[in-house]
């Protein structure tokens, strides 16, 4: 039987060990945190059919107004990532890119909807997306973009519902971040979970754990930003999460982009979110401003423990899934690791198991992939 260690319990890891247990394969997946650490502050909001590229100049106009509202700062990145970044700037989409992300995201839909058709224990709901705009110049952009996807893509536009107006996407569905970790790992054979920091990771299989070393067929790396170690170029995008108890009504997923807030209704309370912090370090010093642009959206009440994370960013915003020698690297979710992990989580499974090549888009940015110590 084939061994595949997994570097990471988050979202990724965990699709990724899903994948693989139910193939047969032996797989341990090391955490140093809790299962699901980095990932679960995030709003859970599963869109099939968006991707977020960062190399171009609506990108960073978008930035530009949310630096307004304080809910975005740069302290520290990645100089690989800079350098790479700079050089993809403007340049247009890898060829095939938008058809082969809008696959993986219809595929990942529909396995979260089959995860829920088996037991409905984890908050999927399915009544879409609501976007709303401040800044009248934003909204005319999204508006002229949503109008010339709208055949694959299906949007309705609500001027004057909210600022500058609103689009609302029927199609996006949202989960539970909690509860859908907690699902994942109760499917795991028992022992698949382990709580160890990974020091060291090769090329060929070994894993360096607790000073010793481990050999395994294949190794996944699911580590987020730290797969930057391992040459990919990353940096992180921090965010932070909260469920709060508020008399807002909210019925359906809820963006308001031009501030960087995310709100969804959950059966707990509503989960909200914010920060599109560009910062390498783990102090959550621009947590109260994040805080402060939540309540300035919605009635807080009740407000539970701060969670946090680092979305792992590539030059162009993009998921990278690659494979050299016996090291697989997934990783690049950005803003859609919880809309893409299912897939890719399938996607570096097969490749781990020796299933199939390398995608050229996909594998972007994993030519000099390499062991290295995290």
């Amino acid at each position: 039987m084939a061994r595949v260690g997994v570097v990471g319990g988050g979202i990724f890891g965990l699709f990724v060990a899903r994948h693989l247990a139910r193939e047969g394969t032996e797989v341990t997946v090391f955490e140093e945190g809790p299962a699901g650490a980095g990932s679960v502050h995030a709003a859970g909001i599963i869109e099939p059919t968006t991707a977020y590229r960062t190399n171009t100049f609506a990108f960073l106009r978008h930035v530009g107004r949310l630096w307004t509202h304080r809910t975005t700062t740069f302290r520290s990145v990645d100089p690989r990532w800079l350098v790479e970044s700079a050089r993809q700037m403007g340049r247009a989409a890898f060829p095939g890119s938008e058809e082969a992300l809008h696959a993986i995201g219809v595929a990942c839909l529909r396995q979260y909807r089959a995860l829920a058709d088996e037991a409905d224990d984890f908050g999927f709901a399915a009544r879409g997306l609501l976007e709303r705009y401040d800044d009248p110049i934003t909204f005319a952009e999204a508006r002229r973009t949503a109008v010339e996807r709208a055949s694959r893509v299906p949007v309705e536009l609500r001027d004057g519902e909210w600022g500058a107006g609103s689009l609302y996407f029927p199609e996006v569905a949202w989960v539970d971040t909690e509860r859908t970790v907690d699902r994942l790992v109760r499917e795991l054979p028992a022992g698949t979970l382990v709580r160890a920091r990974v020091e060291r990771v090769g090329a060929d299989g070994s894993l360096w754990v607790g000073g010793s070393e481990r050999r395994f067929d294949s190794v996944v790396l699911c580590a987020g930003v730290a797969c930057r170690r391992a040459g990919v170029p990353l940096t992180g995008v921090r965010g932070y999460g909260w469920t709060v108890r508020s008399r807002t009504p909210v019925e359906t997923a809820t963006i308001y982009v031009d501030r960087g807030i995310a709100v969804v209704p959950l059966a707990g309370g509503l989960k909200t979110t914010g920060g599109w912090d560009f910062d390498l370090g783990t102090s959550p010093w621009h947590a109260s401003s994040i805080e402060g642009a939540i309540r300035r959206v919605v009635a807080v009440d009740q407000i539970g423990p701060r969670q946090q994370g680092s979305r792992p960013c590539t030059p162009d915003g993009l998921p990278t899934v690659g494979r050299r020698d016996r090291l697989v690297a997934a990783t690049g979710g950005f803003r859609l690791g919880w809309s893409f992990a299912p897939e890719l989580g399938r996607l570096a499974a097969r490749l781990a198991a020796g299933q199939g090549e390398n995608d050229p888009f996909l594998s972007r940015f994993c030519g000099d992939l390499h062991g290295a110590v995290l």
